[in-house]
């Protein structure tokens, strides 16, 4: 056997060895799931179906354009309306933190009363029912002199615009009346050792580091850990004549 007989089977193991160096990482790409390419853990759901809860008629909209979300019509201010939204439901777990975030623009108060907004799940077919989760109050409302945060009774069969006896807290800032303009909220559910912790906060976009309501508190019996729809309520008293959300967000952060 020459030298020439001897180079080629060496010169074949080489070039096998430099493809698999790139063949390798391509094959293990192939078989690497879906999931590890989809969009970052904290990216916000959709959220769809806005609506009037009770107002089969949509007569009061929403008009929605460009990310503007407006609640409007005649007669709107005049009694309590229930404003809802949904999406995709979310199971939580341990030591994930689900994180609400939006702003409201009020337009036409011409009274005192209580603005409510919170994230629940659902659990009637037409959506006036059988919520379960948390709200917080802003606003003035002589029944609740220094708001709360509250967490829905786990057999809850009414909605989420009615009061319950389970008070996670009460605002850590003096409650200010709510004025025509722009509002930044927020509400943020940490599932932690079986338990949720809740804060909820509501600011002037004009002086957003000083509140009209701050809260935080523990709820060791969660009544869900799902959750699939947004609530807000404009009390009666409120007499907001045009209610309007914008650049809202859900984001779903699972433990690190």
């Amino acid at each position: 056997m020459n030298i020439g007989e001897n180079a080629l089977p060496k010169a074949l193991a080489i070039a096998t060895q430099q493809a698999m160096k790139i063949l390798l990482p391509l094959g293990l790409l192939a078989i690497l799931p879906l999931s590890s390419f989809s969009q970052p853990a904290d990216a916000g759901v959709a959220i769809s179906e806005w609506m009037v809860i009770g107002d089969k008629t949509k007569a009061f909209g929403p008009q929605q354009d460009g990310g503007h979300i407006t609640f409007t019509g005649p007669g709107f201010g005049d009694k309590g309306k229930n404003e809802a939204a949904f999406f995709p439901k979310i199971e939580m777990a341990e030591g994930d933190t689900l994180e609400l975030s939006a702003k409201v623009t009020f337009t036409g108060v011409s009274g005192m009363g209580n603005f409510r907004f919170g994230v629940y799940q659902k659990r009637s077919k037409d959506h006036s029912r059988g919520w379960l989760g948390y709200t917080a109050y802003t606003g003035i409302d002589k029944k609740f002199p220094k708001g709360g945060l509250f967490a829905s009774e786990p057999g809850n069969d009414e909605g989420y615009d009615k009061a319950t006896t389970r008070v996670l807290g009460e605002s850590t800032v003096s409650l200010r009346n709510i004025k025509d303009g722009p509002y930044l909220l927020s509400m943020t559910l940490k599932l932690a050792n079986g338990q949720m912790e809740c804060h909820a906060m509501m600011v002037p976009e004009a002086t957003p580091g000083v509140a009209i309501a701050d809260y935080s508190g523990v709820d060791n019996q969660p009544a869900t850990l799902a959750f699939d729809a947004l609530g807000f309520s404009t009390h009666e008293l409120l007499s907001a004549d045009t209610f309007e959300l914008s650049d809202v967000s859900v984001k779903l952060a699972p433990k690190p």
